[in-house]
């Protein structure tokens, strides 16, 4: 029996009547959250918006646990407008369960098709265990996709919902995005749905993917595309660790030591990217990834190997594993690029002291709070 369903059984039978009770008292909208990656942002985005017209619950900010959205439903009442359950099926196994109890209104997988799920002949039952959100939904409820991302859209063939929205850069999705521009300290620009120009102050392209998330959810509550854009750019910050932009006297920083694993590092190094017409040097700061599984060292290679195909004009590894991205980063030689590769935190800060000029670009990716507050700072106390 999977442990996490074995706890729904271990709720006496009054608790459960009371948590099945709370739920169908409760009179407001519902919405559950779940994917690889980018649920935390889609969270913050959409509180942003749903906070302009009432209180909104939410489980704790990038701690998706079974046990914190348990404890988010015990909360659940009335004086909240809107609730926000976040499921990180990477951590927190099977929410069946518990969805039960909960049922959102709406349920939105942000993306399910990590790479090495095409190796599996079992790829389509796994998605559908990591997107119980969407077959848990209140009679009638609606569910949100991402287009582009194969195994989530498939999602649409196995949900009995007829309410199916789907976002992407797909123009044949509901709310895509086209047309994207970097702007560097001035965000991205785009069309969405090949009408309307947006700016927002995002740095990524997986951002605007939240964004079109948050908008089909948001229009479905009511809310004009005016009014998600405005509170987006008034009240929206990133979570903590995941792409927030520091502007310190000529030196932009960007926080994004939060655990790396290949995509992320790659979603960090492309947000640099876009400021490279914008400043004299990017750099970027990167440690060893988190991700699990075999073959480690390769899989640092070739992320070097792809970094090295990136306009970034300065690379430092900190860790043992990420020496590899090092390695794989010189593979391709260019005069104009600078790698390094430290054991400590005491040589990276020497190194950056020495590389750093006026009016420069640096992600920090994957080296936890602490490593990344020192850098934040050296920076500060540049003279």
């Amino acid at each position: 029996m999977n442990t996490k369903n074995s706890e729904i059984q271990k709720l006496s039978t009054a608790e459960k009547r009371k948590l099945i009770n709370k739920r169908r008292n409760y009179s407001h909208p519902v919405i559950g959250i779940t994917g690889s990656f980018g649920k935390s942002t889609l969270v913050e985005m959409l509180s942003a918006v749903l906070e302009s017209r009432g209180k909104v619950l939410k489980t704790p900010r990038g701690r998706g646990l079974w046990e914190n959205n348990l404890s988010t439903l015990i909360r659940l009442n009335n004086s909240y407008q809107y609730a926000i359950f976040e499921f990180d099926y990477q951590r927190g196994k099977n929410f069946a369960g518990l969805l039960r109890l909960i049922k959102p209104n709406f349920g939105i997988v942000t993306n399910i098709g990590d790479a090495h799920l095409n190796y599996l002949k079992d790829a389509m039952n796994m998605a559908l265990q990591r997107s119980e959100v969407v077959k848990y939904l209140v009679q009638n409820g609606t569910a949100i996709l991402n287009q582009d991302d194969e195994l989530g859209s498939a999602l649409s063939n196995y949900i009995s919902t007829p309410n199916i929205y789907k976002f992407g850069l797909n123009q044949s999705a509901d709310f895509c995005a086209s047309d994207i521009e970097h702007l560097g300290p001035g965000g991205l620009r785009f069309k969405l749905n090949c009408k309307k120009t947006i700016t927002l102050p995002l740095y990524s392209v997986p951002n605007i993917y939240s964004f079109l998330a948050c908008a089909i959810t948001c229009t479905h509550l009511g809310f004009s595309m005016q009014e998600i854009v405005e509170n987006i750019k008034s009240n929206f910050s990133l979570p903590k660790g995941r792409g927030n932009l520091f502007k310190i006297n000529d030196i932009y920083l960007f926080d994004e030591s939060y655990g790396g694993t290949s995509r992320s590092v790659s979603k960090a190094a492309r947000s640099l990217v876009g400021f490279k017409p914008y400043v004299n040097k990017t750099i970027l700061i990167v440690g060893d990834m988190t991700e699990p599984g075999v073959m480690v060292e390769d899989r640092h290679l070739n992320l070097g190997h792809f970094l090295s195909a990136l306009p970034i004009d300065c690379l430092i590894t900190l860790g043992h594993y990420a020496s590899y991205i090092a390695k794989g980063a010189s593979l391709i030689k260019t005069k104009s690029r600078e790698v390094y590769s430290v054991d400590n935190v005491n040589d990276l800060l020497k190194i950056l002291k020495k590389t750093v000029v006026p009016n420069t670009a640096i992600s920090v990716k994957g080296l936890g709070n602490v490593v990344f507050h020192r850098i934040k700072s050296l920076i500060e106390n540049l003279k």
